[in-house]
């Protein structure tokens, strides 16, 4: 399959503005140089909510993304909940690294959840970044050292606001190696 035809699904789990994954689709297509295609909106699982812990486990809204080969490529599940990781307080996406889907929460990419002025401008490229992050690690790439490479582990927004919404070089170039 060549890199014209595939395709990156963006699949709204829940409530998701269909704006929003609007916005997101340009920046995708140019990071990947491919096409980006919104799917239909999906229902949140109702298994994957821990009531003691107020959030979504990622894992299983993971699991309800599956690429479909005749519509995309690659999966990038979009939810605007808060979502947590065994082991870890929140995640702000998950991605099967040897397969071809990824998963990303807008929940505390906002300013909003955190009592601060809304800033829409500073959410679009927060989500940006985690969407490309959580992309790049479905070809294959884990986490980079270089602190402005989109690939570097984002632990708290910060972390996330220092980095770019690119690839490194040597990152790039083993993308580039699957595209």
């Amino acid at each position: 399959m060549s890199r014209l035809f595939k395709v990156i699904g963006l699949v709204p789990i829940g409530n998701v503005d269909k704006d929003f994954l609007e916005d997101l689709r340009p920046p995708l297509e140019k990071v990947f140089g491919q096409r980006v295609r919104i799917a239909g909106r999906t229902a949140l699982p109702r298994d994957s909510w821990n009531r003691d812990r107020g959030q979504h486990l990622a894992s299983l809204l993971l699991a309800e993304l599956s690429p479909l080969p005749h519509l995309a490529d690659r999966v990038l599940g979009v939810v605007d909940v808060d979502i947590f990781a065994p082991g870890l307080n929140f995640v702000f996406g998950q991605a099967d690294i040897t397969g071809r889907r990824a998963l990303i929460s807008l929940k505390r990419l906002r300013q909003g959840f955190y009592g601060l002025h809304r800033d829409e401008d500073l959410f679009q490229q927060r989500a940006l970044k985690e969407a490309v992050h959580e992309l790049g690690h479905t070809y294959g790439l884990g986490h980079c050292p270089d602190p402005s490479c989109v690939m570097h582990f984002s632990n708290s927004l910060p972390d996330t606001d220092l980095k770019g919404w690119n690839f490194c070089s040597f990152c790039q170039e083993k993308v580039n190696q699957k595209l």
